[in-house]
This record gives structure tokens, sequence and C-alpha cells, in this order.
């Protein structure tokens, strides 16, 4: 094996321990968007996505923020995280424990 295959499989490696790590909680974020807008599965993922993509925040930092929001929890980003996620949840349409979500949360970035 060469040294940039190496590389090319560690980060692999990396990348599917990522995903191994975060998937119960963009599975749980993509539950709130199928229940809250009716939306099937691939549609739900779709708008995670997009906010994902229209924040600049990770994907995984979305569902976090969006499972400890629509859970009555505070969640642990920054607060200008927190309030371009919520933002970009509003602007799909997602009301529900969404609507009145204050922007305060934990710093700990």
């Amino acid at each position: 094996m060469k040294p940039h295959d190496q590389v090319d499989v560690e980060t692999e490696l990396k990348t599917l321990r990522d995903i191994a790590v975060h998937r119960p909680e963009i599975e749980q974020a993509k539950g709130m968007v199928r229940l809250l807008l009716s939306f099937d599965d691939e549609t739900a993922f779709t708008v995670l996505r997009e906010i994902s993509q229209r924040s600049n925040i990770k994907l995984y930092d979305v569902a976090a923020i969006m499972v400890a929001v629509g859970s009555g929890g505070s969640p642990d980003r920054n607060e200008a995280v927190v309030a371009a996620v919520l933002t970009e949840v509003r602007a799909h349409g997602l009301g529900g424990p969404f609507a009145g979500a204050e922007t305060a949360s934990t710093d700990r970035s």
C-alpha cells in the first residue's frame, strides 16, 4: 500500500466513525422533520441538508441543535451557531418546538 492510499483509508475510516457516532441524532432530527411537515424520509433528509448548507453548519451540528431544542433542552453549541440553525429551521416551516425557541445556549465551543 502506498502512503497516499494509507491517508485515504485513514480519512475514510474517520468519516465512517463520524457517521456511526452522529447517525442517531441525524435520524432523530429527520424524524422531527417528518413529524412536523409530514414528509417522507428522503425529503426530510433533504430539508436537513438544505438547513446545513444555508447556515454553513455541519449536518450533525444541525441535527444536534434540532434534537436539543425539540426536546426542550439547551444545545451545547455557541449562540451564533444555534441562532443560524434556528433561523433556517423556521424558514423551512418547522414550527412546533422551534417556533418560540430561544437562541441562548451553553457555549462550549
